[in-house]
């Protein structure tokens, strides 16, 4: 399932990254991600942060996808800058993740794996950062 699928990330607007960008996914700047002071909303970033990191993952491992069972266990973040317009969701494995991860689902039923993640405005401002902890298992194994 793509994080786009998920009823909650289509309530706020969440959409896919245009086909060959560089970034994964994108919250276009609307009043439901608005706080009280015309700004993104702290819970909207963290919300397309996290689906940016499952985006990241199913895009870095398209082989994973429909094979694994994948939850989010921990989260590392800071908020860098304020929101005022569309935000942009960049997302890819950490150097260990590559590496490792292909390799540990082929020997053992479950791992685990690490995202980055920032988050843009249009003219490239760092608004969000975080390092999102993901276990994996392999789907048969999972429940």
């Amino acid at each position: 399932m793509k994080p786009t699928d998920l009823a909650f990330n289509q309530a706020l607007g969440i959409v896919a990254a245009p086909a060959g960008a560089e970034h994964v996914l994108e919250l276009p700047f609307a009043p439901v991600v608005r706080n009280h002071i015309g700004t993104v909303h702290a819970a909207a970033q963290f919300a397309l942060a996290e689906a940016a990191s499952a985006a990241g993952l199913q895009r870095d491992f398209p082989g994973l996808d429909g094979h694994v069972f994948a939850v989010v266990r921990g989260v590392q973040l800071k908020y860098r800058k304020a929101g005022t317009g569309d935000l942009l969701a960049y997302a890819r494995a950490d150097d260990l993740t590559r590496a490792h991860l292909v390799s540990d689902l082929e020997t053992k039923t479950r791992t685990a794996a690490t995202v980055l993640v920032e988050l843009k405005d249009r003219a490239g401002n760092v608004t969000f950062a975080g390092s999102f902890d993901w276990f994996i298992a392999r789907a048969e194994t999972a429940f």
